[in-house]
């Protein structure tokens, strides 16, 4: 049964009085046995003021008296994201992982922790296990595409923007429009890229002019369906502002 100042500390919280129902919990907190449910709550409400670290204190309290608990394992470590405590995130995760190998929460975590930092060469190792271990899931393929996308590895994010757009069936609708956008997108790089390379590589032209998707792929573009059609044309588009050959010479 509730005491009256953790009941009393709700009606604040309800009333969006948080910081009078976070001095209300903590006195109830005070004057009895704290559980694992007070600290959980705690951090619940600090977590509402945005102030994490005081709700990494708070969950740290939690799991002490629930070190079991998943729910409380979890917060913590989101909590650790938000206070900007990537470290002690990257540790809880790697504890988490020597517990249970495989686990999505402290992976997507991981994930998290290692983009914050920049260190995108460990979040890409997190990015393909996780789409290694639910490859159907729309969710991983869109996290890994924008990762490879930042990492300029573009031939491999396409794979993964073509893979939710054509050939996954559970895909939200607002993530196939983001990754058709990003499609078209990289499509439009690749072909300025393509262009330079037809004008400054004779060699290339020639073949570029005879098989166009075929010389493309040749040197690693990879376009998606739309892109290639595009391609195809441009060959006539090529022949037709080169200069044209003349049978005779001209007179004067």
């Amino acid at each position: 049964m509730k005491s009256a100042l953790r009941e009393r500390a709700e009606q604040y919280a309800q009333r969006g009085q948080v910081k009078q129902a976070i001095r209300l919990l903590k006195r109830a907190m005070q004057q009895g046995r704290a559980s694992a449910e007070d600290y959980l709550r705690l951090a619940e409400l600090y977590s509402q003021e945005r102030e994490w670290r005081q709700a990494v204190w708070a969950l740290r309290h939690a799991r002490t008296l629930a070190p079991n608990s998943e729910q409380i394992r979890e917060q913590l470590v989101e909590a650790l994201l938000n206070a900007d405590q990537y470290e002690e995130a990257i540790r809880e995760c790697q504890n988490w992982l020597r517990e249970s190998p495989d686990h999505p929460i402290p992976l997507e975590n991981l994930l998290d922790a290692y983009m914050s930092q920049n260190d995108l060469t460990h979040a890409l190792a997190i990015a393909n296990q996780l789409v290694q271990l639910q490859p159907l899931s729309p969710h991983y393929r869109m996290r890994r595409a924008r990762l490879l996308d930042r990492m300029g590895r573009y031939m491999e994010a396409i794979e993964d923007y073509q893979w939710l757009v054509f050939d996954s069936d559970s895909t939200p609708f607002e993530v196939l429009l983001f990754a058709q956008l990003e499609l078209e997108r990289l499509d439009f790089r690749q072909m300025e890229l393509l262009l330079h390379l037809v004008l400054d590589d004779s060699e290339f032209r020639v073949r570029f002019l005879q098989e166009p998707v075929e010389a493309a792929r040749e040197r690693g573009f990879r376009f998606s369906p739309v892109g290639e059609t595009m391609i195809t044309q441009l060959p006539d588009a090529i022949r037709d502002t080169l200069p044209k050959k003349r049978r005779y010479a001209p007179y004067c």
